[in-house]
C-alpha cells in the first residue's frame, strides 16, 4: 500500500515537471543522425534566408592554335580566343549579335577542326601579327590605340555571354565555317572541299549584295593572265588572247563550276586560287586589250556570311537566330563548351 502511494506521488511530480519544461524543449538544437551540425531553422518573419553562393563555373578548355607569326603552338584561354577571333573577323563597330555569332562560330569551328586534326593537337593555324584568324590583346592595343580599353571591355562582356555556347551536329561541334561576303547565296561544302555536310548545303543570303566590296573588277594584261594560268593551273596559252576564255558553267549559287581556258576545263575554285580572286563567283572577259575579271562576294562562300550576319543583327535577329539560319539542322547550345 505504501509502495503504490509513493509511485503515485512520483508520477504526479514527474508529469508536473515535464509540463513545466515543455515550452523550453523547442530551444534544444535538433541533430540529424550521424551529423555534428545543427539542422537549419526556418527564418522568423521579417528575416531573409541566406542564399548559398553559386559555385563558379570553370572556363571551357583552352584552344591550342598554331601561330604562324611566332612559328609555334600557343594555348589560348577560351575567352581570349573568342575575343581575338571576333576582332580579326569583324569590325568592332558591328552589332553585338553579329559579333557573338562570329564568336560562337569561331569556337565551334576550332573544336571541329581539333576533333578532325591529323594528331598535331592544334585546332587551326592563325597569324596573330597579321590579325588573321585570331590575335592577342597586345596586337589589338597597338591597332586600336586609345580605343583599346573600351573595345576590349566590350568584347569581353560579349564573350562572357556566349563562352559556353557551340553549334552542334549529332552532339559534336559542327564545322561552323565562315566567310566575308557570299555571292548572294552561300555555297555547298562539297563544291569547295571534299566533304558534303548536310548543314552546309547553302542558303539564300541576299543581304550580301548591299555589302561594301560585293562586286569588284580587276584587270590583267595578256602576259599576266598567261603567267597565272601556267603557274597556277599548268595551262599553256597560245593564239590570240580573245580566244583563251571559253564556256563558263555556274552552279545554282552563282559560283563557277567549270570554265574552259585555252581548251582546258578547270574548276572555279582552282581558277580563283590561280588568279588570286576574291571569290569563285566570277566572269572573265577580254576587252580593250586586257582581261577584266569581275567577282561577286569575298571568300569561299561556305557557312556563315559575315555580311549577312551583320544585316540580320541590324534587323533585330539574335546571334542564335543567325547561326540557326546559316547552319540549318544544327543545334545551338548555350551550355555545351567544357
Amino acid at each position: 500500500m505504501k509502495t503504490a502511494t509513493r509511485r503515485t506521488i512520483f508520477s504526479a511530480v514527474l508529469l508536473t515537471g515535464l509540463a513545466a519544461a515543455a515550452p523550453f524543449l523547442c530551444l534544444i538544437p535538433l541533430f540529424s543522425p550521424g551529423s555534428d551540425t545543427a539542422e537549419q531553422v526556418s527564418p522568423t518573419p521579417g528575416q531573409t534566408a541566406a542564399t548559398p553562393a553559386p559555385t563558379p563555373l570553370a572556363e571551357p578548355q583552352a584552344v591550342l592554335l598554331w601561330d604562324e607569326a611566332s612559328g609555334q603552338a600557343v594555348s589560348v584561354p577560351a575567352r581570349e580566343y573568342l575575343m581575338g577571333a571576333a576582332a580579326c573577323e569583324m569590325p568592332i563597330d558591328w552589332p553585338d549579335d553579329a559579333l557573338q555569332a562570329q564568336m560562337v562560330a569561331s569556337h565551334s569551328w576550332a573544336l571541329y577542326q581539333l576533333n578532325h586534326s591529323d594528331g598535331s593537337g592544334t585546332a587551326i593555324s592563325v597569324n596573330s601579327a597579321q590579325c588573321s584568324g585570331w590575335t592577342s590583346g597586345e596586337v589589338l592595343q597597338s591597332r586600336w590605340g586609345s580605343d583599346f580599353d573600351a573595345n576590349w571591355q566590350r568584347l569581353g562582356e560579349l564573350a562572357d555571354q556566349v563562352l559556353r555556347a557551340l553549334v552542334l551536329y549529332d552532339g559534336e561541334p559542327a564545322a561552323a565555317c565562315y566567310h566575308a561576303i557570299s555571292s548572294g547565296h552561300t555555297q555547298a561544302s562539297q563544291r569547295v572541299w571534299a566533304e558534303s555536310l548536310p548543314y552546309l548545303q547553302g542558303v539564300d543570303s541576299a543581304w550580301d549584295a548591299q555589302a561594301d566590296g560585293y562586286e569588284v573588277s580587276i584587270q590583267y594584261t595578256a602576259q599576266q593572265m598567261s603567267d597565272a594560268l601556267y603557274s597556277g593551273l599548268g595551262i599553256q596559252t597560245s593564239g590570240n588572247p580573245d580566244s583563251w576564255v571559253g564556256d563558263t558553267v555556274w552552279d545554282d549559287a552563282g559560283y563557277v563550276d567549270t570554265i574552259t581556258l585555252c581548251g582546258v576545263s578547270a574548276g572555279g575554285t582552282q581558277v580563283r586560287s590561280a588568279l588570286n580572286l576574291r571569290s569563285a563567283c566570277f566572269a572573265i572577259a577580254w576587252q580593250d586589250g586586257s582581261f577584266t575579271v569581275t567577282t561577286r562576294g569575298y571568300g569561299h562562300g561556305v557557312g556563315l556570311s559575315q555580311a549577312g550576319a551583320r544585316a540580320m543583327a541590324a534587323g533585330g535577329s539574335s546571334w542564335q537566330d543567325i547561326l540557326a539560319y546559316y547552319f540549318p539542322g544544327t543545334e545551338i547550345r548555350e551550355d555545351a563548351a567544357v
